[in-house]
């Protein structure tokens, strides 16, 4: 069992938890806020021993993380694929009053990677309003997701990010070889849970390769088209190939700044060196909004195809202005 559990443990997020139980100033319901929702789980996990027996016991964080307990309640179920509907909202406010059967307090943890619905929040407001004693209430959120009537009733706790430093060293701990583990930590935008993903992910690699390779050689439009092919015959990691453009592009201005010192993808020195000859900080700047506009569509819209066209001819077409 490792989840990362040392770490979290460190983070203020939990030393915040940690105070409202020995003050006991313990909330009936929490907003854990973070992009991260593994890292999430493992605050939850803690903050749940830490709530019942004081301090954290393996044993009693091992049963959580096992499903061990049927007082600790994680929705949505996996068949629901990450989307929290009104039925399973219903199920909370028609079992939430049960008496707990082992532990002191019974807990939901409402761990839904689609936003919650305006109808499914309103559904579980009613429960938030008027909560039972023996419930315990914990919410992940990505930020800026929750309507003001269900956030009011919240604690607010926000895992904060950690370093590529922090990052890149947990993932060698674990056994990952130092280019893993460094270009993990640098896509993973402060998320130790997304490091790990990406660590264990070889497309992730690939997606380096194809991002670093459309940079480096992709010259004229007549080019493009098989580049996108390229990138579209993995799509499912076409969010880590934006990322990896974002992080070329953030390390030429780096490298142009302040010099190899300053660069974070330290194993990609060589490209970075090369890029930055064309790749100057005022197009790096121009193209930074776009990368970030694409990357929004597509988690809004979710059809890469769609999007990528335009920003690979837009790379080459602000490459051309900036460079004349």
């Amino acid at each position: 069992m490792n989840r990362h559990t040392r770490l979290i443990a460190q983070t203020n997020a939990f030393s915040q938890l940690q105070n409202d139980c020995k003050e006991k100033l313990l909330k009936h319901a929490y907003v854990f806020e973070s992009a991260d929702f593994a890292a999430l789980e493992t605050l939850a996990a803690l903050f749940i021993c830490v709530a019942e027996e004081g301090e954290v016991r393996e044993l009693t964080l091992r049963r959580i993380f096992d499903g061990g307990y049927t007082d600790v309640v994680r929705l949505p179920r996996a068949h629901k694929n990450g989307k929290m509907d009104v039925e399973e909202a219903g199920y909370i406010t028609d079992t939430a009053y049960y008496t707990p059967t082992e532990l002191q307090t019974k807990y939901y943890i409402v761990a839904a990677t689609e936003p919650l619905t305006p109808a499914v929040q309103n559904k579980l407001l009613k429960t938030l309003e008027e909560p039972p004693a023996s419930a315990r209430f914990i919410i992940f959120s990505s930020g800026n997701d929750l309507l003001p009537t269900v956030s009011s009733r919240c604690g607010k706790v926000r895992l904060e990010e950690f370093s590529v430093e922090t990052i890149e060293r947990a993932l060698k701990e674990e056994g990952y070889d130092e280019v893993t583990a460094l270009f993990a930590a640098a896509a993973a935008r402060g998320n130790i849970g997304t490091a790990e993903a990406i660590a264990a992910d070889k497309g992730y690699r690939a997606a380096y390769e194809a991002a670093v390779n459309f940079l480096l050689h992709v010259k004229r439009s007549p080019q493009i088209l098989p580049s996108a092919g390229e990138m579209l015959a993995n799509k499912e990691n076409f969010g880590a190939v934006l990322d990896y453009f974002e992080l070329l592009l953030r390390d030429c201005m780096a490298y142009s700044a302040c010099g190899a010192q300053a660069v974070v993808l330290k194993p990609a020195l060589g490209d970075i060196r090369m890029l930055s000859a064309e790749f100057t900080p005022d197009v790096c700047l121009e193209l930074m909004p776009r990368i970030a506009r694409a990357r929004d569509r597509i988690r809004l819209y979710g059809n890469a195809a769609s999007y990528i066209d335009e920003l690979l001819f837009s790379v080459l077409e602000v490459k051309a202005k900036c460079l004349k």
